[in-house]
């Protein structure tokens, strides 16, 4: 089914950070991450308790505020589908990894390294059966997000994204630099290192893709969802604005 997505970003207007977090404390398996338990509880419910932002457990509070620190309220709730399908497949390198290499690799059954991990979660596979609806983006989800700028989309395409980060070839600035879901700081993804199961990829704050760094780190997260087939999409009605722009956003309703 073709669903649409929407990813929570950090930063916006002036908006506070979500917050940097821990994937996981032992591994990449994210069905039974602490990342994934907190996304899909108690920020889910705008709530408080536990999370991780190193391997000691933290107490978190989504449930005041007003900025990206608050977690959903029962309208955003009601709009983000709790039974949506994950790829959990993995790459073996970051290295000469395409962005539709990158996306093939998500859809299949490599996981994490010699553990064997499920390569799909849903809602049927919690055994909680409560909330799986927020996840993180994928590292292709960042790379088909790229304008490509003066080199054009398809040259970034072809180029691995690894090299992303390099200044001297101008994929930092044209493939990294134009791509409206590059972080101000390093960012956590769904996918993972297969040839290793304590690692998970990263877009870092150059424009690149590694996945140098260990699942317990704390990164930055984009909290993302699925919208149900339910929900529609409104455009507001100031014509002399860009449709979908920060100044001119689209609207939501279920």
């Amino acid at each position: 089914e073709q669903r649409i997505k929407i990813i929570r970003q950090d930063g916006i207007e002036g908006q506070k950070d979500f917050g940097n977090y821990t994937w996981d404390i032992t591994n990449n398996n994210w069905t039974t991450s602490k990342l994934k338990d907190m996304l899909n509880g108690i920020y889910y419910e705008s709530g408080t308790g536990e999370c991780y932002k190193n391997i000691d457990a933290s107490e978190c509070d989504f449930s005041t505020g007003t900025d990206l620190t608050k977690g959903l309220d029962e309208t955003a709730r009601n709009m983000i589908d709790k039974k949506i399908s994950w790829n959990l497949g993995g790459s073996n390198t970051n290295e000469d990894v395409t962005v539709k290499m990158y996306y093939e690799r998500e859809r299949g059954t490599n996981t994490g390294g010699s553990n064997t991990y499920p390569s799909e979660w849903s809602n049927t596979t919690n055994e909680s059966g409560k909330y799986n609806g927020i996840g993180l983006m994928y590292v292709s989800d960042y790379g088909y997000a790229t304008n490509g700028g003066s080199i054009g989309r398809d040259a970034c395409f072809t180029n691995y994204l690894f090299n992303w980060y390099r200044e001297d070839e101008n994929y930092n600035s044209e493939c990294g630099g134009t791509n409206w879901l590059k972080p101000d700081n390093h960012l956590w993804t769904l996918s993972t290192y297969s040839s290793n199961s304590n690692t998970a990829f990263l877009v870092y704050s150059t424009g690149g893709v590694s996945d140098f760094h260990n699942v317990s780190d704390a990164f930055v997260v984009w909290p993302v969802g699925y919208l149900t087939l339910s929900t529609k999409i409104l455009s507001n009605p100031n014509l002399e604005l860009q449709y979908g722009s920060v100044n001119n956003p689209f609207i939501l309703e279920n």
